[in-house]
């Protein structure tokens, strides 16, 4: 029979091997890292508390009731979103009501003090919706008197309005407004007056020396499209500057017994479709706070 010195020098014994196995198990608990889920892989069903790891092998794409792609533990039947193949949808991060602006074609009068025949004066308004849509109305004023060359007779076309209707799409309507890529279309009309003066005859033995001749005054009421691609550039504070390049074609009017007249105010001479204008600009803000930044990083839909 053993003695009570040996049987407790047993106990002993037996407790501290216990002892080091509980501390040894704990001790392995604490230092073995839990496999997070690999990049671009988010769990969307799981115990919060839980962070089981991911065999990507077992995972399997499928489309959930949404029509999003997701990945599906064949063994677990867990489902995970691969955030990487997702884009966010990003929308208007201006107001609705961003801003006004108000411009004045400054070439046309520049290109008359040059010498150029025909041309006027032109101011034009442009509501800013989400900095994206903006509807504008433009008004001119325009008079010609256009002498071709090798013709013998002047096309004179007196003061007279034209107005313009249209809408301008910004392409970078979510970046900073102060620079601006526009492309727009316009529809324009004008009832003008035109005639022909200074009109002479070649002299021939029959008729004798030339004469003047002189036609009524024709009225006219025309209508034409332009397609319009522009670029703006704030400068300082709310002032900005504009270049613009218009593709214009005639739609209806402009004709008399006499024939098409040779110039349309807002238009140009007819036959030359393409025109450029040149404009200073003042914009008043209509919504003040801070537009959110944009979003540039992808995230993931839960």
């Amino acid at each position: 029979m053993n003695s009570p010195a040996t049987l407790l020098a047993g106990l002993l014994s037996a407790a501290a091997i216990f002892l080091a196995s509980a501390f040894s198990a704990q001790a392995q608990r604490r230092i073995t890292p839990v496999n997070p889920p690999k990049p671009g892989v988010t769990i969307r069903k799981t115990d919060p508390d839980k962070k089981p790891e991911i065999d990507r092998a077992r995972l399997e794409e499928r489309l959930d009731a949404q029509g999003n792609v997701i990945l599906v533990d064949t063994v677990t039947g867990t489902e995970f979103v691969d955030s990487t193949g997702i884009i966010p949808p990003v929308g208007n991060i201006y107001p609705l009501l961003h801003a006004v602006t108000v411009g004045v074609n400054v070439l046309e009068p520049a290109l008359r003090a040059f010498g150029q025949q025909y041309g006027g004066a032109e101011v034009w308004g442009e509501l800013s919706l989400h900095n994206r849509y903006k509807p504008v109305v433009e008004f001119g004023l325009s008079n010609a008197a256009i002498t071709p060359d090798g013709m013998n007779y002047t096309f004179r076309s007196p003061l007279a309005p034209y107005f313009k209707l249209g809408m301008n799409y910004n392409v970078f309507y979510n970046s900073n407004p102060a620079y601006q890529l526009l492309v727009g279309l316009r529809y324009g009309l004008t009832p003008f007056r035109w005639t022909l003066t200074d009109i002479t005859s070649s002299p021939d033995s029959y008729w004798g020396p030339s004469s003047p001749v002189s036609f009524p005054t024709q009225n006219s009421f025309a209508g034409y499209w332009e397609f319009v691609l522009s670029l703006k550039v704030r400068i300082a504070g709310p002032i900005s500057l504009g270049w613009a390049v218009k593709y214009h074609s005639m739609l209806h009017g402009g004709k008399s017994p006499l024939g098409p007249s040779l110039y349309i105010p807002g238009f140009g001479k007819r036959g030359n479709s393409l025109s450029v204008g040149f404009s200073v600009m003042y914009t008043i803000p209509l919504n003040t706070s801070p537009a959110p930044a944009v979003p540039t990083e992808k995230h993931t839909h839960q």
